[in-house]
């Protein structure tokens, strides 16, 4: 399973509105003076097992391939995927800073709990929907309500997850629903 697919999709909602960053991040979708999407470099074989060493854990198989293609992502103001950090921040423009992958290490310590099974891999979260998702030990991934800490959706696969959260960008925006961050 291959993730060529999300940036096709992206480019083909947003044309040519977009904006690549020294980076290597590509920012779609200008909307009321700041950027609906993003989409970060992947990062090598090595990168990843360097990441997953210094996280101390293997990933799963699905985020891993993931990561080759893109470190992580942001997707129509819905969805947070985290993956490496950048190493330094030197020399970067406050918009390259701002918009650089968010670690999946954050993301987890934002969102683990003392209940949280062993096996669940967390790797991203929305604000707007107020949810964090994780990946279980047969990799479906699984919409965690913030508050109540039940399980709203499910999907078989990353890809599957992915498609949703496309779907739902699309009717948002053929329906001119935008999210104020403030």
């Amino acid at each position: 399973m291959m993730y060529e697919f999300l940036e096709e999709e992206i480019k083909n909602i947003y044309q040519d509105d977009n904006k690549k960053l020294r980076t290597q991040t590509v920012m779609y979708g200008k909307l009321e003076h700041r950027w609906h999407t993003y989409l970060y470099p992947g990062l090598t074989t090595e990168e990843i097992k360097e990441f997953e060493s210094r996280v101390g854990n293997t990933f799963p198989s699905a985020y891993r391939e993931f990561l080759s293609f893109y470190n992580g992502c942001y997707l129509f103001d819905l969805l947070r995927m985290g993956g490496k950090e950048l190493e330094s921040y030197k020399g970067l423009t406050i918009e390259e800073q701002v918009r650089s992958t968010v670690d999946v290490e954050d993301i987890q310590e934002i969102h683990l709990r003392k209940r949280t099974p062993k096996e669940h891999f967390i790797f991203a979260d929305s604000l707007v929907k107020n949810t964090y998702y994780v990946m279980d030990k047969d990799e479906k991934v699984l919409e965690v309500d913030y508050k109540t800490k039940k399980v709203t959706e499910s999907y078989d696969t990353l890809k599957d997850f992915i498609m949703q959260i496309i779907q739902e960008g699309k009717d948002n925006i053929a329906n001119e629903i935008y999210f104020e961050f403030r």
